[in-house]
């Protein structure tokens, strides 16, 4: 009968660890509503970073990108920056693409931090 205990113990502290794996990113399935990993980008994302980010005095360019789906995509871009008096920064720079039809994509948010 202890022995039946021990392999219960063992099994449920197996499957435990496998839901806290899964639950802290173990997979490369991102969770429900949520971005997936920081990857490089394709030709297409780069091609929208550039159709949409255009800010005056700021020249931004994109490392990285992850996705979300909402209604649309989310497009969350980690940046190198330079201001036009020289100062560099880092950047993450949201880009909303809506559904077909729906409208144009557009920057939803740009969040800068210092080096």
């Amino acid at each position: 009968m202890k022995r039946i205990f021990a392999h219960l113990k063992l099994a449920a502290a197996m499957l435990a660890l496998t839901a806290l794996a899964t639950a802290c990113g173990g997979n490369d399935t991102p969770a429900v509503g949520g971005y997936t990993r920081q990857r490089s980008l394709t030709a297409d994302e780069r091609q929208l970073f550039e159709q949409v980010v255009d800010i005056d005095g700021t020249t931004y360019k994109p490392r990285s990108v992850a996705t979300q789906v909402v209604a649309g995509t989310n497009y969350r871009f980690v940046c190198k920056a330079r201001d036009d008096a020289g100062k560099r920064f880092d950047a993450v720079i949201v880009i909303y693409k809506p559904l077909p039809g729906q409208g144009e994509p557009r920057v939803t948010s740009i969040e800068r931090s210092a080096r």
